[in-house]
């Protein structure tokens, strides 16, 4: 995602469009700056005219933050790279929005956001055990998840007994995982694919196509979440 490297290679490339996956703010209007036709799949597309199509995770996303606080969970983390208390997004805001209607302080503590890669995601996870550990985290992705199991092995933490664990995304190896993985999931791979054959059917007759789409999403609970623990 870093656009300067990004340009280089578009530039080098041959293309007559682009589907962006997962794009920044920065990277989507870097494409919508050079007017270079572009279809943003996923990613902060929202408020954007970009034709894009993604997710509806608010809903999913407010059930399943409410479900921790019924389970006595008050110390919640959102861990996402693309997400931090000043930038929260849509998604963002609706679970610190959340969190406040619990009665929860909402603070940097609750989306501390990070930079450069997974020796970032260890030092953010590092400052968020150092002095109150959350009880229960919310990540943004199936890697951020893995990459954070192995911190959680080190420190000789349980799931779900000291830490309950969500996952804002769906993954195809989740169905391997024992216990099941407590995530946010939705129907992508037709409905994809349908909206970016039209796009690219629009483009090449010349129409202007900027429509999003948004697919509904559903919190699926799983054995990674549990009341709080003892720890």
């Amino acid at each position: 995602m870093d656009v300067r490297r990004l340009a280089r290679m578009v530039k080098k490339t041959e293309a007559d469009a682009w589907v962006v996956v997962a794009g920044t703010s920065e990277v989507l209007q870097w494409f919508m700056q050079q007017k270079i036709p572009a279809f943003a799949l996923y990613g902060r597309r929202h408020k954007m005219k970009i034709a894009g199509i993604g997710p509806d995770p608010v809903p999913a996303l407010i059930e399943a933050t409410r479900r921790l606080i019924d389970l006595g969970h008050q110390r919640i983390v959102f861990l996402d790279s693309l997400f931090s208390i000043s930038e929260p997004g849509i998604t963002g805001s609706a679970f610190l929005d959340e969190l406040s209607a619990a009665g929860i302080t909402i603070g940097s503590y609750n989306m501390p956001g990070w930079q450069g890669g997974v020796e970032g995601l260890y030092e953010c996870l590092d400052s968020s055990f150092l002095i109150s550990p959350p009880t229960a985290i919310i990540f943004g992705s199936g890697p951020i998840y893995f990459a954070t199991l192995h911190f959680l092995l080190n420190r000789g933490l349980r799931v779900p007994q000291d830490l309950s664990l969500i996952v804002a995304n769906d993954d195809s190896s989740f169905s391997e995982c024992q216990p099941s993985v407590s995530h946010i999931r939705w129907s992508s791979s037709r409905p994809v694919v349908n909206r970016i054959v039209r796009w690219v059917r629009n483009i090449s007759e010349g129409k202007e196509d900027t429509r999003q789409t948004m697919i509904k999403a559903e919190f699926v609970e799983g054995g990674t979440i549990g009341p709080v623990g003892g720890n």
